[in-house]
């Protein structure tokens, strides 16, 4: 006999952050959707360097919000929404009280208005469909690989895999692994990925190598572990310790297996030079390429509520840098010289620059992050791949890279396909399990508006029609 549980845990699930049913297809969003990131390579410089793209987003804008301006009051974006609007305001204030420049404050406070406005459009554009999200997908690979030909960065030039096609070559296989032939074949979407971190950790791109190949294991494990019933994906903070604990494990145990390949020229001279180099200090190698991080600590200890302005500098905090050769690691002089107070962190420049509050928008998108790859494997997505690159990507990118100023499409791009894993997520769980854990702890004051809404309801008579 089948019980009663096993039937309701079987039952058909409810849409996972899809349009309403019987909504329209929109051609014109998808077509948005893909040129807007293709034209990434496009730049018009004013104060700063502002993309085509923001601008192709500012102006559909308007009309986004007419047609689905009320999807940014679920409570994700409008989470989002105030606190980069608290982030601004102390952006603002900080600036003020620091007296920064107007040639500063002025790309201090595009960055992050531009970041809002490029998150809203963003949302609006793409939110509630996996086909317009891979077209954006798309559009930003070959967006970065027009970049690569047409705009090439100097850093792009001497690293083409790390800064120019490398994220977007990954990006790219995440979405073709979606192929049902691919995704169908046990473990080979993993293999793919797998592949693509073992050609970033030859070519000497250490960070892109570990974000990949962790992301690779994780599909893997999810198709080892893939189960047919839906499982509660509340929040549960034993879940994300545990995946802390193994993130841990694992990337220290990639570090370690890393030095010893490097250590012994298998990756080639220039890494093994390199490996050294990162490698002789106090605290290590993960430290020894952010080195940054010491003085951005130092500048955080030294006014932890209001920020050093926006484009902070300081010859104090900049000089710091070659005390750090005491420690036994090499120094980048040119940061040293230029007086900008050195990060190399999401988190931490937008705390040296705006104060705490800065700091709070950027640990609430790492709590998002967290919260959706501790969930993910517990359920069947066809976009797994794609979320889970992304989602350890951004994890790095909060806490150990700079935000670039292509980070202000890209970014806000990431935490959308994180917004729409985290509601797919909770769309996982039936209908009628969610309505029966309602029934045995009801909200606070439910069951009083219950008993007054019965009370206003008037009386039927007879058989209802």
């Amino acid at each position: 006999m089948i019980s009663p549980a096993f039937r309701m845990m079987h039952r058909r699930r409810r849409p996972a952050a899809a349009p309403p049913r019987g909504a329209r297809p929109q051609p014109l969003l998808g077509a948005v959707a893909l040129v807007a990131p293709l034209l990434m390579w496009l730049e018009i410089r004013l104060v700063g360097r502002l993309f085509v793209t923001e601008l192709i987003l500012l102006a559909a804008l308007p009309f986004l919000l007419l047609l689905r301006g009320r999807l940014l009051a679920a409570p994700l974006p409008r989470m989002f929404l105030l606190l980069a609007a608290m982030w601004l305001l102390s952006q603002i204030v900080t600036d003020f009280y620091r007296d920064t420049p107007f040639i500063d404050y002025s790309r201090g406070w595009s960055k992050i208005t531009f970041t809002t406005t490029n998150f809203m459009a963003i949302y609006l554009l793409i939110y509630g469909s996996r086909q317009r999200i891979v077209l954006f997908t798309i559009g930003v690979v070959f967006g970065g690989y027009l970049s690569y030909l047409i705009n090439p960065s100097e850093f792009a030039l001497s690293q083409p895999w790390k800064f120019g096609v490398g994220n977007a070559t990954i990006a790219l296989a995440t979405v073709l692994v979606i192929w049902p032939p691919i995704a169908r074949t046990y473990l080979l979407p993993g293999l793919v990925i797998m592949g693509l971190g073992a050609v970033s950790l030859y070519v000497g791109s250490r960070s892109l190598a570990g974000v990949t190949i962790v992301a690779a294991l994780y599909i893997m494990m999810q198709q080892v572990l893939a189960r047919r019933a839906a499982v509660s994906t509340r929040f549960s903070a034993w879940r994300s310790i545990m995946f802390l604990f193994v993130g841990f494990v694992v990337t220290s145990t990639f570090i370690e297996l890393y030095g010893v390949v490097a250590t012994q020229g298998a990756l080639g001279e220039v890494a093994r030079e390199k490996f050294e180099h990162q490698s002789s200090g106090t605290f290590g190698v993960l430290l020894g390429g952010r080195s940054e991080i010491f003085i951005s600590t130092q500048a955080i200890a030294d006014s932890p509520l209001l920020g050093h302005g926006s484009w902070a500098k300081d010859p104090q905090y900049s000089a710091l840098l070659l005390e750090l050769e005491e420690l036994g690691y090499d120094v980048n002089y040119q940061a040293s010289e230029s007086e900008l107070i050195p990060t190399h962190s999401h988190l931490f420049g937008a705390w040296v620059e705006a104060g705490i509050v800065g700091a709070v928008f950027w640990l609430w998108v790492l709590f998002l992050a967290l919260r959706v790859m501790s969930n993910l494997f517990l359920v069947r997505e066809p976009l797994a791949p794609l979320i889970t690159f992304t989602g350890f990507l951004l994890i790095w990118d909060v806490l150990f890279s700079p935000f670039g100023f292509d980070r202000r499409i890209l970014m806000p791009y990431n935490i959308v396909v994180l917004m729409f894993a985290w509601e797919t997520l909770r769309a996982s769980v039936p209908e009628e399990a969610l309505m029966r854990f309602r029934k045995l702890i009801p909200r606070r004051g439910a069951a009083k508006r219950q008993r007054h809404a019965q009370v206003r309801r008037p009386l039927r008579m007879g058989p209802r029609p």
